[in-house]
């Protein structure tokens, strides 16, 4: 997709009017047909694959604007038309982890990986939003033993849309998509931020990562490129907070504690 809506406008910008002006437009674009977020993805020069700049989304089914096709492994729909991603292999938890009414624990010495559990579970809302409300029950510890939260999957399980007051300050499990991200670096590199922003970032929630833990995401992640980020589905385990404007802030403690689902980018 070479061109994308201004939000604010309503306007269509080019890649080069990106550039020129990021800040401006990030978390703010549109596909011109069927309206789905769109971000912008960066242009690739290598012995291997060469693309130009683009725009990437998301889009509804049939959209004559997708001129990329996002796949994510294990997860393709083979009549899907979209700007595409597609996953590394992961690590995953036993199938019947979250198929069972009470499901075994997570975390401890005698549960199972949580990062693996929490890519699992994502996997599953991706395909049905509302697979937490089959009556699954979870216990989820610490490394140390501690018991983090326990009960219904589905008190403790929120999409990034339906966050509210209710969910400030305690623990939950946070899961969405992430249209953009944004690098933010000061003079000291130890205040460098991460935000991986679900769209406007003045109105819509965002995660918040200080630099110890960029650093740990990158790592576990083995992430080269963090715009890389840019489309994939995220799940977290943390709190959220809330500004003075009203914008919901997520954060985690480690990066155990969050798990992606990326998508790669070929051509229809």
């Amino acid at each position: 997709m070479q061109q994308a809506r201004f939000l604010t406008d309503q306007r269509l910008i080019n890649t080069t009017d990106y550039l020129s002006a990021a800040e401006h437009y990030r978390g703010l674009l549109l596909c011109p047909l069927c309206s789905e977020k769109a971000w912008f993805i960066k242009a690739v020069n290598s012995d291997s694959l060469n693309r130009a700049a683009c725009f990437g989304a998301h889009h509804q089914d049939g959209c004559e604007a997708a001129t990329l096709r996002l796949n994510a492994e294990n997860d393709v729909n083979p009549g899907q038309k979209a700007d595409t991603v597609r996953e590394p292999s992961a690590r995953y938890a036993p199938a019947g982890l979250w198929q069972s009414i009470k499901a075994p624990q997570l975390g401890g010495s005698d549960g199972y990986d949580v990062n693996s559990a929490l890519r699992q579970l994502l996997s599953h809302l991706c395909r049905n939003a509302d697979f937490a409300a089959q009556g699954q029950k979870v216990q989820l510890l610490a490394a140390s033993g501690r018991e983090l939260i326990a009960g219904k999957l589905a008190d403790y399980v929120v999409h990034v849309n339906d966050i509210s007051d209710k969910h400030l300050e305690a623990l939950y499990i946070f899961w969405g998509r992430i249209n953009n991200v944004n690098e933010r670096e000061f003079d000291n590199p130890d205040d460098d931020e991460l935000w991986l922003n679900i769209g406007d970032y003045r109105k819509e929630p965002s995660v918040f990562i200080d630099a110890d833990l960029r650093r740990s995401l990158v790592k576990r992640f083995n992430l080269a490129d963090l715009d890389a980020l840019s489309g994939a589905d995220f799940i977290l385990l943390g709190h959220a907070g809330k500004s003075a404007h009203g914008k919901f802030t997520l954060h985690f403690a480690m990066s155990k504690y969050i798990a992606f689902r990326h998508y790669s980018i070929s051509s229809t």
